[in-house]
């Protein structure tokens, strides 16, 4: 992850950490978001047994980040997880406008 830059709110901080995730750290590590969030939502629609929206999957899983906080196992990468999900599905969700 490259190093901040010097003069940052607390708010860009975050939001800067959240992108350098999505864009960079977690596709290194994880490969194509999209990819894995289409094989979770294949996984969730047999178990389910329901249609589910493509940026549904991300926003479930930031869903479930802020749950954890809630329950009390606040922890900062959960806030730039929960953050980073939810950009995720609006990326998703803008793939698909033309179907709306």
């Amino acid at each position: 992850m490259q190093a901040d830059p010097i003069f940052m709110s607390r708010r860009d901080k975050v939001l800067h950490e959240a992108n350098e995730l999505i864009s960079k750290d977690r596709n290194n590590q994880y490969g194509d978001p999209q990819k894995n969030m289409e094989l979770i939502r294949k996984n969730w629609e047999e178990v389910l047994q329901c249609k589910i929206e493509l940026w549904q999957v991300p926003f479930m899983l930031a869903e479930m980040k802020m749950a954890r906080i809630k329950s009390g196992g606040y922890k900062e990468d959960s806030i730039v997880d929960c953050i980073g999900y939810l950009a995720l599905a609006s990326e998703l969700k803008d793939k698909n406008i033309s179907k709306l």
